[in-house]
């Protein structure tokens, strides 16, 4: 008997390495992605009173904001609120953006519009969830602004206790 024939026969590590280190990166992308998703997600939640986030190579910029103006006034039990702000991409490239609001509780919204520089167009509200606002734009270009005009009415705390006691 030949000494070979006496040892077990060896098995390559590499495929089992190469396997683990696929593995590994893969994890570490899936990690990233569930991470950029959270604090998507997460970005209504600390919103101060509006936020443009553009999506600029794989990840969110937040647009300047040259203005905010908010205004409220009382309609019978209803307190009406519009907040115009407006954005501008500091950036030399064409950008699509999603706007974050934060919502106070008990509130109707009334209207949302975008308006780059100077063409009125209203937005479709496609998602909201609990009192965030998460508003897809359309592209804004290098230099360009953008107005967004938000309108809500809150019902009086009066009305949304006696809605509670029924």
């Amino acid at each position: 008997m030949t000494p070979m024939e006496n040892e077990p026969a060896k098995t390559p590590a590499l495929p089992l390495l190469a396997l683990l280190a696929m593995a590994s990166a893969l994890g570490v992308a899936a990690a990233v992605a569930l991470a950029g998703v959270a604090m998507l997600l997460a970005a209504p939640a600390y919103a101060g009173e509006g936020s443009l986030l553009l999506e600029r190579r794989g990840a969110m910029a937040e647009a300047a904001r040259l203005s905010a103006e908010v205004e409220s006034r009382k309609e019978g039990e209803a307190v009406m609120t519009r907040v115009v702000e407006v954005y501008h991409n500091p950036f030399a490239e064409t950008l699509e953006g999603v706007y974050l609001y934060r919502l106070p509780p008990n509130v109707v919204l009334e209207r949302l519009s975008f308006t780059p520089e100077a063409a009125a167009r209203p937005a479709l509200l496609t998602r909201r969830q609990t009192a965030a606002l998460v508003e897809p734009t359309e592209a804004l270009g290098p230099g360009e602004t953008l107005i967004v005009e938000l309108i809500y009415r809150t019902r009086s705390v009066r009305r949304v206790l006696a809605l509670r006691e029924r």
